[in-house]
C-alpha cells in the first residue's frame, strides 16, 4: 500500500485563457495521496478545464502541473492516471467487453478477462458485458467508464461529476469503491455540485469561481464558522447573497400577480 506522504499532485499558478476570456486564474491547489479531494464551484467556475488540463486534452496559458517530482508532460504521468470525464462518447456499436479490451490495447496491457469479470460484476453491469454500448443507460455508461479508468490501477483517479444519474444503490457502491481506492493510498480527485455528498466524501475541498481558488484545504478548514459544507461554499462564491436577491425579485413578482 502507498503512503499519503507527499502531495501527488501540484498545481502552480496556473492560467489559461481564450483571447481575452481569463477561464483560470493563477489557480495553485494539491490533491495528497491517500484521500479524496473534491473539486467545487458553479458552472462556468473553470472546474472542467482544469481537469483537462491537468489530464493533458488541453495545454494551459502558463503556470505548472507536477506529479510528484515529474512534470505532468511526462509519459510516465500519463500513465499514473485515470481519468472519468462527463459525458464522454462512448463507442456505442462495441459491446461493453470488446470496450474494455480495447482499452487495455490502447493502455499497452494483456487481456485480463477474470478482472474485468469481478469489476463489472462488483459494478452489477457483469449480466450486459456482452451488449452494446448504445443500449446503457446513463448509469451503466459511468460504470463502465469507471471500470475503463481503473483497469491500469492508477495512482490518481480524476473523476467529474460521477455521481450524476446514478440511483441510491449504484451511488451507494460508487462512493465506497471510491473510498476505499482513496484508502488503499491513491490520490481521487473528483468534481462534482453535490456539496452533501462532497461533505461526507471529501477529506479535502477546493472552491473555484470565475478560475479563482476562493478556499482550499482541509474540510474542517474551509467550513470553518459555517454550518456545513453548503453554507461556507455559499459564502465563499457570494451566491448566499445572489440567491437571497434572486428570491427577492421572484416574489416582487408573485405580489404583482397578487395585486392584479
Amino acid at each position: 500500500m502507498r503512503k499519503a506522504c507527499f502531495p501527488v499532485l501540484e498545481i502552480d499558478s496556473l492560467r489559461k485563457s481564450y483571447g481575452a476570456r481569463e477561464v483560470l486564474d493563477s489557480v495553485s491547489m494539491s490533491v495528497p495521496m491517500g484521500s479524496v479531494t473534491g473539486l467545487l464551484g458553479p458552472n462556468g467556475s473553470g472546474k472542467s478545464t482544469l481537469l483537462h488540463i491537468v489530464v493533458g486534452l488541453i495545454k494551459a496559458t502558463s503556470g505548472r502541473v507536477t506529479f510528484g517530482d515529474l512534470p505532468a508532460s511526462d509519459s510516465a504521468v500519463r500513465r499514473a492516471i485515470g481519468f472519468c470525464p462527463d459525458d464522454l462518447p462512448l463507442p456505442e456499436l462495441l459491446t461493453a467487453r470488446e470496450y474494455l479490451t480495447l482499452i487495455e490495447g490502447i493502455r499497452g496491457m494483456r487481456s485480463n478477462e477474470v478482472a474485468i469479470d469481478y469489476m463489472s460484476s462488483g459494478l452489477r453491469i457483469a449480466a450486459h458485458l456482452d451488449a452494446l454500448v448504445g443500449t446503457y443507460s446513463h448509469g451503466m455508461k459511468r460504470k463502465l467508464q469507471l471500470i475503463a479508468a481503473l483497469l491500469h490501477r492508477p495512482t490518481l483517479l480524476i473523476l467529474d461529476e460521477p455521481f450524476r444519474g446514478l440511483d441510491p444503490e449504484s451511488g451507494a457502491i460508487m462512493r465506497t469503491l471510491v473510498t476505499r481506492y482513496a484508502a488503499e493510498g491513491n490520490a481521487v480527485l473528483i468534481s462534482t455540485h453535490d456539496l452533501a455528498l462532497a461533505g461526507r466524501l471529501c477529506r479535502n475541498v477546493v472552491v473555484l469561481q470565475d478560475g479563482q481558488v476562493r478556499a482550499s484545504g482541509e474540510l474542517a478548514h474551509v467550513v470553518g464558522t459555517h454550518a456545513d459544507l453548503e453554507s461556507s461554499f455559499l459564502a465563499y462564491t457570494g451566491l448566499d447573497v445572489e440567491a437571497e436577491d434572486a428570491a427577492d425579485e421572484f416574489f416582487a413578482g408573485l405580489e404583482v400577480l397578487e395585486g392584479a
